[in-house]
């Protein structure tokens, strides 16, 4: 086994594209939480911000200081970056929860997502941190603890989470209320603007599983294939500016198709129950 998984090598372009995506998801992540400080849904957004902007921030800086095989990071700042990515899976789980409205799982959870957020960023640092240097002090122990919460881990955060975020926009979708013809063009009987959170799903769902599989299906063999081809790079900028998408139809739910009025007179009348 080798002492940690190969990674692409770093570039400028790596480096000036992840910290663009690291200040537009904390910016719009903190103008969401500024419109709305006690909406879960702006808070959960801003948590995601912040995982998403120190998970890209880490080889971006690395980068700066010379380091272009992410495999060669210090530990720390290696297990700090995973760290920050797994959590930004469990956050983007929690919003597919509670975007546009709660859905039925989180409403009975109970302490699952507590529990989960204090485990899985300290279970990734330390995994990495302890990972062994060379293949001969890859132990049996240690080979014993991956199997049994490494591995598990592993799947859960890139395989389990984000399909469950998937299932849970698509189900939002899916319940959205049927429309009227005057509804359909955005307005209300009356004339005024119609809360819509159909757009921002829409712009999540292709950010997720259009940037997904080409990063993994055609980004990931074709770098292998022909690294420093006009191809690649021309896929990485088309993932990147999916991977985009995501912190931008939130935006726009927000301030273009007020998305936070959706489930607020549900929300008010549990609390007042």
């Amino acid at each position: 086994m080798d002492p940690l998984p190969p990674m692409p090598q770093l570039t400028a372009f790596d480096a000036v594209t992840q910290l663009i995506a690291a200040a537009i998801y904390l910016a719009i992540g903190a103008a969401g939480l500024g419109q709305a400080p006690r909406d879960e849904r702006t808070r959960v957004f801003c948590a995601l911000g912040i995982a998403h902007a120190v998970g890209f921030s880490v080889p971006a800086a690395g980068w700066m200081l010379g380091v272009t095989d992410p495999g060669a990071f210090n530990r720390i700042p290696l297990g700090i970056m995973l760290g920050a990515l797994s959590l930004g899976a469990l956050l983007m789980f929690h919003f597919s929860q509670v975007f546009p409205k709660r859905r039925p799982w989180i409403r009975g959870s109970g302490p699952q997502l507590p529990v989960a957020y204090a485990l899985v960023g300290p279970a990734v640092f330390l995994l990495i941190r302890w990972w062994p240097v060379t293949k001969e002090a890859f132990t049996t122990k240690f080979g014993l603890v991956f199997i049994l919460f490494g591995f598990p881990l592993l799947i859960l955060m890139g395989l389990v989470l984000p399909v469950a975020s998937i299932v849970s926009f698509l189900r939002s979708l899916r319940e959205q209320p049927t429309r009227t013809p005057a509804q359909m063009r955005g307005e209300t009987e009356e004339g005024r603007p119609l809360p819509d959170a159909r757009p921002t799903i829409f712009g999540i769902l292709l950010s997720q599983l259009a940037g997904g599989a080409l990063g993994l299906l055609v980004l990931g063999p074709l770098s292998k294939v022909a690294p420093e081809s006009f191809a690649v790079t021309l896929v990485a900028v088309t993932v990147w500016m999916l991977g985009l998408l995501t912190p931008l139809a939130y935006a726009a739910g927000i301030w273009k198709y007020r998305a936070l009025e959706i489930g607020v007179e549900a929300s008010a009348e549990m609390q007042s129950e």
